[in-house]
């Protein structure tokens, strides 16, 4: 019996799994198979909820010359395609007394030309009245960024995957990549796929199927909490607080669909957790952020009205991973892209298809895959916050 050989299999169905097989069908692949785990949009990784902040400031030039790409390009070609609306401009404030750190993000912008423009707290307190500026806060106005229907992407992408002959097998996990034939096997615990390329966009569980990025990942867990405030969720700007010190970094966005603010703490570093037993929010810690967000806004918190574990994929410079498996062109696999990584999922997704099927992706400005992504040629850019 002839056995079907997919053009390319991905596995993981996340932002960046699905992003991937768009583009693999656009670029001509069939037929394509997305493989996922749980089920798209599940709770327990990093691409769920209704909302991610975007933005262009960045310690790293490099990274808002990029984003201002992905902006102007990757997800404008990804909404006509989709016929929807998902991303919704608006203001993104960098902000707090950290000066040390917010002068890195202000001279990358300036480096990048990003519209991003640095404030005197008067002026924020006129531009913002929402937020606290203290009188030695450093504050950055970014006017390129806004909020990602962070849900609404993943339903599109599903939508134009199977649209277009792609198929989606969910609560399907595969357990081995046999690379040994000229024709791949992806053995599942649900049957056997084979293909000519395969894309590895499995987040936090890479490790498990891409052993060459143990040690260079580390899971970080994330808290996540949605609260009421006393005016509309949509009035308050995104933004980003830079405490210092034990504070560290706190976020705030307005979620979509839903009148609430999500808010987090950015943790970039810990002993690494195993993301199938990840610790439920606890009391304190949502406690915490409660208290963290009415020093950080002017207008009132109201009740709690959930909370959840995200779960980063760090390395240890905060760069992504993005990469082909050594000596085997055939297989491309990304991290979860540290933290900071859904804004830029149009065009990672295009990086890993254009990987397996042409041999090498294009980038904006001649910039180069290797140099930026691969595991032995990444380079130390510095924090690069939460989005």
């Amino acid at each position: 019996m002839n056995q079907q050989v997919h053009g390319a299999v991905v596995i993981g169905g996340g932002v960046v799994g699905l992003a991937a097989a768009w583009h693999l069908l656009c670029l001509g692949c069939r037929p394509v198979a997305v493989v996922e785990r749980f089920r798209i949009g599940h709770g327990g990784g990093s691409s769920h909820g209704s909302a991610r902040m975007t933005r262009s400031t960045y310690t790293s030039a490099v990274y808002a010359t990029l984003m201002r790409h992905v902006r102007d390009e990757e997800w404008p070609r990804l909404e006509r395609a989709a016929g929807v609306t998902l991303v919704h401009p608006g203001d993104v404030v960098f902000f707090g007394p950290d000066r040390v750190a917010l002068s890195g993000y202000a001279a990358a912008v300036k480096t990048a030309g990003v519209d991003v423009e640095s404030v005197p707290p008067g002026e924020a307190r006129r531009r913002f009245p929402s937020l606290q500026f203290t009188d030695d806060a450093e504050i950055l106005h970014d006017r390129t960024g806004g909020i990602i229907a962070a849900d609404e992407t993943l339903r599109a992408l599903q939508r134009m995957v199977v649209s277009t002959g792609g198929v989606v097998l969910e609560d399907t996990r595969v357990l081995e990549i046999d690379r040994a034939d000229r024709t791949l096997r992806i053995v599942s615990d649900r049957g056997v796929l084979f293909a000519e390329r395969v894309v590895i966009a499995t987040g936090a569980w890479l490790p498990e199927l891409a052993p060459v990025a143990v040690g260079e990942v580390t899971v970080v867990p994330q808290t996540v909490a949605h609260f009421r405030l006393g005016v509309p969720a949509r009035t308050v700007p995104s933004w980003i607080h830079f405490g210092g010190g034990e504070s560290g970094l706190t976020y705030g966005v307005a979620e979509v669909g839903r009148d609430a603010m999500k808010v987090g703490r950015h943790v970039t570093k810990g002993p690494g957790a195993d993301p199938d037993k990840p610790a439920a929010p606890s009391s304190g810690e949502l406690e915490g952020l409660r208290m963290r967000l009415g020093q950080i806004l002017a207008v009132p918190v109201h009740e709690l009205l959930g909370s959840e574990r995200c779960l980063y994929t760090m390395t240890s410079t905060e760069d992504f991973v993005i990469d082909r498996w050594p000596g085997d062109p055939r297989v491309a696999f990304a991290s979860a892209c540290s933290g900071h990584g859904f804004k830029f999922a149009p065009l990672t997704g295009r990086i890993l298809a254009e990987l397996v099927v042409r041999g090498k992706a294009d980038l904006p400005r001649g910039l180069d895959v290797a140099s930026l992504f691969a595991l032995r040629g990444r380079g130390t850019r510095g924090p690069s916050a939460s989005g």
